[in-house]
């Protein structure tokens, strides 16, 4: 039998690092896919030296529709996988744009990670796919207004908290269609983890650092919710931790859930012929 690997999305940042670190002490075979393959390279470097062979790295950049493709065209021709961690993830001080124009948290943690799944999930039978989500989800909205973010009405929280709602409707939409091919689809929640993305280059950063920081979960501990999601063989569940619940009814029947799939199909739909 041919090794299977499981792929781990934005696998050098922190979050990311502890998840590939815990597969490979595991004895799984990973995919690192990263945007800056310098920066992550002497990581994989560094975990191969002490699990030989065990971890490859791969450009993968989520703002651009171009490399996911690119990215899973090479998958489908060198590597069978069993898992897809959806782990990577922005939130950005400033309003930016990915490289077909959309803006930047939204085109990478939803749109990005949408087209990258679309792609990849016809390999995937019988295994598992993992989405990141996010307590922000609470106060996120998708309506009929879910991409029309601009310089003007941007605000970090405002397309994170959106991003990740849609992803969570994504992985119940998912654990449903998919089911029949025997994929596991769930969601996890990492909990407020101690990386940069809660840096808000504010005067009160270095108070929180000190008050705040102390208090919060590890990488490792982070990881967690994404390990355990990976071995379950539910779907549609939420995991925090090694606990986990069901995506809760009021998102089942969330009523612009069918127009923000259509719009993510029609979006990514010149990139999906592989």
């Amino acid at each position: 039998m041919s090794t299977q690997y499981t792929i781990v999305t934005g696998a050098g940042g922190s979050i990311g690092k502890a998840i590939t670190q815990a597969l490979v002490e595991r004895g799984e075979h990973v995919i690192m896919a990263c945007r800056n393959l310098d920066k992550d390279r002497p990581l994989c470097q560094e975990i191969n030296s002490r699990y030989p062979g065990s971890v490859v790295i791969m450009e993968l950049n989520l703002a651009s529709f171009d490399s996911i493709a690119t990215f899973a065209s090479a998958i489908q021709e060198q590597y069978p996988i069993k898992a897809l961690i959806n782990n990577a993830g922005v939130m950005n001080k400033h309003y930016s744009t990915t490289k077909q124009g959309y803006e930047m948290t939204i085109g990478v943690n939803f749109l990005g990670t949408y087209l990258l799944t679309r792609l990849l999930t016809p390999m995937l039978k019988n295994g598992h796919i993992t989405f990141t989500t996010s307590l922000t989800r609470y106060i996120g909205k998708v309506d009929k207004n879910f991409f029309d973010l601009t310089a003007n009405n941007y605000g970090r929280f405002k397309a994170y908290s959106r991003s990740k709602l849609a992803t969570t409707l994504l992985a119940h939409y998912l654990s449903q269609q998919l089911a029949p091919m025997g994929i596991h689809v769930n969601a996890a929640d990492p909990g407020i983890v101690d990386t940069g993305m809660i840096h808000m280059d504010a005067w009160f950063d270095p108070i929180a650092d000190a008050l705040f920081r102390p208090c919060i979960s590890t990488p490792q501990q982070g990881a967690i919710s994404a390990l355990s999601a990976n071995m379950s063989n539910l779907s549609g569940e939420i995991f925090e931790k090694q606990r986990h619940h069901t995506i809760p009814k009021r998102l089942h029947t969330h009523p612009h859930t069918q127009w923000l799939l259509e719009q993510a199909e029609l979006i990514t739909a010149p990139w999906c012929k592989l």
